[in-house]
């Protein structure tokens, strides 16, 4: 009997332990320091002295998204995205053996195809993504610094807080990151308008994303998710998207008419918003869009 209760006191204590990871995982979205190790070679690459200041503080766990651990400056104003490396290196589960016959040619269909289904979860398409949104479209991402790959520059550790409030010390010379301005949710941004009955800021938010959306389309870039309830904001009055992983070339974005139908499907969310709080300027938006295809 004595043998029975430590080993249920042992079996309690695995059970809780693993009921305390599991909660862990939920609440800072499956963040590990193991998982932000990047399998690039280093590169040197000088950064300026404004990003070194603005990484001499902490930074405190906020989200999570398919591509990156979210973190916010102490100053509030300064995003770190610390890129989720077990995604973007990740490999199907049927590379790792073969197939008789031929289900081998089944199993190299189902990879094929889940690749192409994921694609914007794999590194090269989700650094592209990054690199257009750094060096084409900097503004309208809130893009400060960008590094996408590891830089012995930075050799001092930074301090981040996970979701328990536990800090971690991070080695930035192993991994790759971005910081971005932090924004202002799009929705809670115009909600606030409507109750403050500031109409003319309203406009002037439906003219900022209007003037967003076709300075991507001026470039001839893409955005395979515009979703502005998770992926858009204000900094100041500036319409920002902060996330970085949905770009792609699409010269055919420079037509006027295809200009005036991508605006009309990116901001069809904001669309069904005007058409419950301000419906005179739903007509406003849409006489803009159709002039833009005119």
């Amino acid at each position: 009997m004595k043998y029975k209760g430590h080993i249920c006191i042992i079996a309690l204590c695995v059970v809780s332990f693993i009921g305390l990871q599991r909660i862990y995982d939920y609440q800072n979205g499956g963040f590990r320091c193991s998982k932000l190790t990047s399998n690039q070679p280093p590169l040197l690459n000088p950064a300026t002295d404004e990003v070194d200041a603005l990484l001499d503080q902490p930074f405190r766990f906020v989200g999570y998204g398919g591509t990156s651990f979210v973190f916010l400056g102490e100053d509030k104003k300064t995003i770190l995205k610390l890129f989720k490396q077990q995604h973007l290196q990740q490999k199907h589960l049927f590379w790792h053996f073969a197939l008789p016959g031929v289900l081998d040619a089944v199993r190299f269909y189902k990879i094929l195809n889940d690749q192409k289904k994921h694609a914007h979860k794999h590194q090269s398409f989700f650094f592209n993504s990054c690199r257009l949104g750094f060096e084409e479209l900097k503004e309208a991402t809130g893009l400060i610094y960008l590094c996408l790959q590891p830089n012995p520059h930075f050799a001092k550790p930074i301090q981040i807080i996970d979701g328990w409030g536990i800090p971690h010390s991070v080695d930035l010379r192993k991994t790759e990151f971005a910081l971005q301005q932090n924004a202002e949710l799009f929705f809670p941004y115009l909600e606030k308008l409507v109750r403050e009955k500031n109409k003319a800021r309203l406009q002037c938010a439906i003219d900022a994303l209007i003037a967003h959306i076709e300075k991507r389309c001026s470039k001839g870039i893409g955005d395979r998710d515009p979703n502005l309830d998770i992926n858009f904001g204000f900094v100041g009055e500036k319409v920002v998207e902060f996330d970085l992983g949905s770009y792609f070339l699409k010269p055919t974005l420079k037509n006027p008419l295809e200009t005036a139908k991508e605006l009309f499907l990116s901001t069809y969310g904001l669309q069904k918003w005007l058409e419950k709080h301000s419906p005179d300027l739903l007509d406003y938006l849409l006489e803009k869009i159709a002039q833009r295809g005119t």
